[in-house]
């Protein structure tokens, strides 16, 4: 009876390092598994499913494991799902063979039906799932919604983890795990058999058939075997031991086998992994930050933009997004992360992936001219287009270098800029000015986007007073600044530019400073038609004059009838440099292309317009403000 009892509790064993070994398949698509805190999970839960019903232990297994995980509890529990899925299967074969061998009588008769009710139920769901998917994202959306945010989130990644536990099973090595499961249920039904045996030695007969039932019937092995009318009701005490000992012993030894020395564990992983050393994992979701999360996660279950998520993911699953750093445009910006290094990733796709391919191509093309970020990575393909950069802790935004130096290491700095701009691509690049691109430009730039303001329902009211009060004080509305806008005059300006190739979006946070005092540029804009220097310097005094960079921090506006009122900030920094680079303007250019960059400077204010009305519209009135003053001050110098 002992070595049956011996034979029965290795074999038990066994079949829990392979239902381990199985377990952890689902688990190393996302991560490396933690063998010690699913030990002892699985032991706690087998420690619960028998003190308590319905298995609990399941649950208990799942959230004492995923509080480990970097995944979370929900991906825990997902992949306890799937274990226990499994498992249906092989049950529901069992009871089915020992009914139709004439074994366990009425019992095992009706547990095999219900078993494989339960498992035609489960691929029932499965085919509803996949066909109503759709229906059911909105549903656990709508279910996880009725709750606060952090339990929505906690819903929505359980949710998302089961989707992907299943559908990544693609993933998993199929043969592995056919044989893992094979070898995990002989090893069972090897010790419910010398189980059997040694019950029967012990005084209470009992057949395979019955330790089956015993386990994963009505009963399902909890603490009713040892109530009256239980399994062992009336079994001698030799009986009683052999049973409890069998479900005690295996989860002690399951617990101490976590807490053997070092060396010893680590020989035991090396020999059991599932995947060569080195492996790399998916990432179950790549956002770090939750609201960011929350926010793809709301995408993904209220079906919108599939597309976009889609590629989304196919992008960025092997990575972590640890802050998005996206500013004024359709292109994303994120800091990133692999097992490897940090980098920025950006991206874009559809007619944004387009124009993010032509910067790429520029940067590409001016790379032996300027001091420009290092590509370190690029991918064109299906309507996407995407870059990652090299992540320089020691280099920050000029907004950034400018606020926390002295304002003569940034004024030098921009002296340098322009410096080498004029040298080494304005000049070796200068060409006539094109009177068709001159046309264009005012015909898309400006006609254009005065047009939609005028559509823009947003800001009807506004554009219809003659005056605007904003912060205080009165200025012209663009309606009392038509000859601002006059065809001939535009003409007579942009006529005098110089062109060439340039930068097309030279703002201050373009400007990458480093503490060494070196820089470099990221971020230029293509497809401006009249391509000349003075619109990088109009983008210039974007920043320095209209002072968009704290507009883009003031969260609120005020509009009452013609008035608007926001918390305008300036910096003396921004003051200074802007006086410095006036200064420079005035040296070099006669009053006239000053005008000119000034106006550049009201188109671009123009330019913007659009994507703040479709992108943030409660917000847009502060951004026309932001071109109602700029227009008030170019006409001003106009006028001189």
């Amino acid at each position: 009876m002992a070595l049956l009892w011996l034979i029965s509790l290795a074999l038990v064993l066994a079949g829990h390092a392979f239902r381990l070994l199985r377990w952890e398949q689902f688990v190393r698509i996302y991560e490396r598994p933690q063998r010690g805190a699913m030990l002892r999970g699985m032991a706690g839960g087998y420690a619960v499913n028998t003190l308590l019903p319905l298995h609990l232990g399941d649950v208990f297994r799942a959230v004492f494991v995923g509080r480990r995980m970097k995944s979370g509890i929900g991906f825990a529990l997902a992949t306890v799902i799937m274990d226990r899925f499994l498992d249906v299967w092989f049950v529901a074969l069992g009871f089915i063979a020992f009914a139709l061998l004439g074994q366990g009588g009425e019992a095992v008769h009706t547990a095999a039906v219900l078993y494989l009710l339960l498992a035609v139920a489960l691929a029932a769901a499965l085919v509803v799932v996949v066909l109503l998917r759709d229906g059911i994202k909105r549903v656990c959306l709508a279910v996880c919604g009725l709750f606060n945010d952090t339990l929505k989130l906690d819903g929505m990644v359980f949710c998302w983890s089961l989707i992907n536990t299943f559908k990544d099973l693609r993933r998993v090595s199929l043969l592995r795990l056919a044989v893992n499961t094979a070898v995990m249920w002989a090893a069972y039904l090897g010790s419910y058999t010398a189980l059997a045996a040694a019950m029967t030695g012990a005084g209470r007969p009992m057949a395979l058939v019955d330790v089956f039932g015993l386990l994963f019937g009505q009963t399902a092995g909890d603490l009713r075997m040892v109530l009256p009318g239980g399994a062992l009701d009336g079994a001698p005490a030799a009986a009683w031991f052999v049973m409890l000992g069998w479900v005690v012993a295996p989860l002690v030894l399951m617990w101490l086998a976590t807490l053997l020395p070092e060396r010893v564990r680590g020989a035991v992983n090396h020999a059991t992994a599932a995947a060569p050393a080195g492996e790399s994992y998916l990432n179950l979701l790549p956002q770090a930050d939750p609201q960011d999360r929350a926010a793809f996660l709301s995408q993904y279950f209220g079906l919108q933009n599939k597309t976009w998520v889609d590629r989304f993911l196919q992008m960025n699953q092997g990575i972590t997004i640890l802050q998005d750093f996206s500013a004024g445009s359709n292109a994303t910006t994120m800091l990133c992360m692999d097992k490897n290094s940090t980098f920025y990733r950006k991206y874009a796709f559809g007619a944004d992936g387009e124009k993010l391919a032509e910067q790429l191509h520029w940067l590409r093309a001016q790379q032996d001219r300027l001091p420009l970020c290092e590509i370190l990575r690029t991918g064109e393909e299906d309507g996407c287009c995407w870059y990652d950069m090299t992540y320089d802790p020691q280099a920050v935004g000029m907004f950034r270098y400018l606020h926390s130096n002295p304002v003569e290491k940034s004024t030098a700095v921009l002296h340098e800029v322009l410096d080498t701009l004029e040298e080494k691509l304005y000049r070796p690049t200068a060409v006539a000015a094109d009177p068709d691109k001159i046309e264009q430009y005012i015909a898309k730039k400006v006609d254009g986007n005065l047009r939609k303001l005028r559509e823009a329902r947003t800001l009807h009211e506004l554009l219809a007073a003659p005056t605007l009060w904003i912060n205080g004080r009165e200025y012209k509305n663009l309606n009392q600044l038509a000859w601002l806008f006059d065809h001939d005059r535009l003409r007579r300006l942009f006529a005098a530019d110089p062109v060439g190739t340039i930068h097309g979006d030279l703002t201050i946070e373009n400007i990458i400073c480093r503490t060494d005092g070196g820089w470099y540029l990221i971020d230029p804009n293509t497809g401006n038609l009249h391509e000349s220097p003075f619109l990088d310097y109009g983008k210039l005094l974007q920043s320095l004059h209209g002072g968009y960079e704290f507009m883009m921090m003031t969260p609120r506006v005020s509009v009452q009838g013609s008035r608007i009122d926001f918390a305008l900030t300036r910096s003396a920094a921004y003051d200074a440099l802007l006086a410095d680079l006036m200064a420079q303007l005035a040296a070099r250019y006669p009053a006239e292309q000053v005008d000119s960059i000034l106006m550049h400077e009201v188109v671009h204010w123009l330019r913007l317009m659009p994507y703040k009305l479709a992108r943030d519209r409660k917000r847009a009135p502060m951004f026309y403000a932001g071109l109602v003053m700029v227009a008030n001050d170019a006409a001003l110098h106009a006028q001189r």
